[in-house]
């Protein structure tokens, strides 16, 4: 049921829900193709987009509260009001509210108050911008009106990007963003959205959603609809030429077992997922043989799969079980069966089992000194200084810049944004001759900058929250679609960055899971 408190604002014309709802179009539809300069400006244009589209929704939503004030000239419907956007507290939203206090306190206690409420010396997420992301979640959450369509049109927004990327992989440079830029950089920036690892992880999020809806959709129009979000994602993901989009695919390979298995159905949906991709790097591996002079390349942990030699045996052989599959179904009318916990918990010993030899792997690397002989894969398991484009030598340096910190800033954290300040004193005379100002890895430099109870209650929040989308399974598929979004960009931000351009589609996604309107949703 809505609350009083909503009906009472949203009584001429459903005022909060549309205005939310042109907040979420412009969020997820103009953030990710917005752009002025090319590539120039980038990131400041789409921050600042942001800001205005946020501060405009925030503003507007506000109006009723005023409008209020005027006519009836007393406190106690005002305060109402107010209470709306804290009542029905869940966890997730306690958490949020405590990682925005917790970011407020070590703003407050910084040695450099300015730059960690605007992020100016990093990458903008100082306090200002995270106080707008927790607001949005709050406004998205409370007055927005689910529509499933809404989450059709982010997709279509996201194919064109994907469009983009794929036609610049071809260096056919349709927009023209790379007419201004040293030939050297051109590979690293691409589609609307710039730095290849920033297009990845949005890509990410895009073909997270769209293979859940796809696995889970009964509509034959949707399905295909879905489908074809499907196939234009894996292009544009292994395109895209970054190593982070493995971990993005990994995560959703790996964990959507745990929701597809429970039926017939959904086996048989995770098994043509897996044949798609296959076929997809089948077929980038023949573009890259027939137009090799034509296209960037693959070099990354994919030329693993598009360089191996039997793909196209895989290929057909999961192609070949699909359609016998389908087709003996057909022929002996069988219904839907359910498997309840069995395969999940099956699919859970295998990823537990593959976990464990990951961990053997790092330390038979890094500990026992046999390195050698994991060939290719010893770039990715294998950490020193210079693995991952020199993360390794980033984040050795940060973990012993936390250890240098006071106890209290341990807690609380140096002040959000202000890495790059805190890194410049350790490793001012690099051998690499670069200014680091983000630890290229999310909870490490949430660590550094609002410390350990900051982290904890990020990473609560979102355990927590993608618990509550999958209970919300049975009512609406689309959440469970959202959550996998959010599991894929959580999981390749172990090796990225927190920007503006793809952030604040997560914190979308998570303003859209936790929605009030999902109470009184029927499909």
């Amino acid at each position: 049921m809505q609350s009083n408190i909503y009906k009472q604002y949203d009584k001429n014309g459903n005022y909060l829900s549309v205005l939310l709802g042109v907040y979420v179009l412009m969020v997820g539809i103009g953030l990710p193709l917005v752009f002025r300069d090319f590539y120039f400006d980038i990131l400041k244009v789409k921050y600042y987009y942001y800001c205005i589209c946020t501060i405009t929704m925030i503003i507007l939503v506000l109006v009723p509260f005023f409008v209020d004030r005027v006519k009836n000239k007393t406190l106690t419907k005002n305060i109402r009001g107010i209470k709306f956007l804290v009542e029905r507290c869940t966890i997730v939203d306690t958490l949020i509210i405590l990682y925005w206090l917790i970011a407020l306190i070590s703003t407050l206690s910084s040695d450099y108050f300015y730059e960690a409420f605007w992020g100016n010396e990093g990458r903008f997420t100082g306090l200002f911008l995270i106080t707008l992301y927790v607001l949005s979640y709050f406004c998205v959450s409370r007055f927005w009106k689910f529509k499933s369509w809404y989450i059709d049109l982010v997709l279509l927004a996201g194919m064109v990007v994907c469009i983009f990327g794929i036609t610049d992989y071809f260096d056919m440079d349709i927009l023209h963003f790379k007419a201004f830029i040293q030939p050297s950089q051109r590979p690293i920036f691409t589609s609307t959205i710039g730095n290849i690892n920033t297009y990845t992880s949005y890509v990410g999020i895009i073909a997270a959603i769209s293979t859940i809806l796809f696995a889970t959709e009964k509509r034959i129009l949707k399905m295909c609809w879905y489908y074809v979000c499907v196939i234009i994602s894996f292009f544009a993901i292994i395109m895209g030429v970054s190593d982070n989009a493995y971990l993005s695919l990994a995560a959703l390979f790996g964990l959507s077992p745990i929701y597809l298995f429970k039926n017939k159905s959904g086996l048989r949906k995770y098994l043509i997922i897996i044949a798609t991709f296959f076929t997809v790097a089948q077929c980038i591996d023949w573009v890259n043989t027939f137009f090799g002079d034509r296209v960037l390349g693959v070099d990354s942990v994919f030329k693993l799969v598009i360089s191996f030699k039997k793909l196209h045996y895989i290929v057909i052989m999961l192609w070949s079980i699909i359609i016998i599959w389908c087709l003996y179904d057909r022929i002996k009318k069988l219904e839907e069966r359910h498997y309840g916990k069995k395969l999940i918990n099956v699919w859970i010993i295998f990823i537990v089992m593959m976990a464990l030899g990951i961990v053997f792997a790092l330390y038979d690397c890094n500990i026992a000194g046999n390195s050698e002989r994991y060939s290719f894969a010893k770039n990715y398991l294998f950490f020193d200084d210079d693995w991952g484009t020199h993360r390794g030598y980033i984040w050795r340096n940060a973990i012993e810049c936390y250890i240098d910190l006071p106890f209290w800033k341990k807690i609380i954290g140096y002040g959000p944004e202000t890495f790059g300040i805190l890194m410049l004193r350790k490793t001012i005379n690099n051998p690499y001759k670069e200014i680091f100002d983000s630890a290229h890895n999310e909870y490490l430099h949430m660590l550094i900058t609002v410390g350990i109870a900051g982290l904890i209650t990020y990473i609560g929040a979102l355990f927590i929250f993608i618990h509550d989308c999958l209970k919300k399974a049975k009512s609406n598929y689309y959440i469970v679609a959202i959550a996998f979004g959010v599991i894929c960009y959580s999981t390749q931000a172990f090796v990225n960055l927190n920007l503006p351009i793809v952030t604040p589609i997560f914190w979308l996604l998570l303003g859209i899971g936790e929605t009030r309107s999902l109470d009184e949703l029927k499909e």
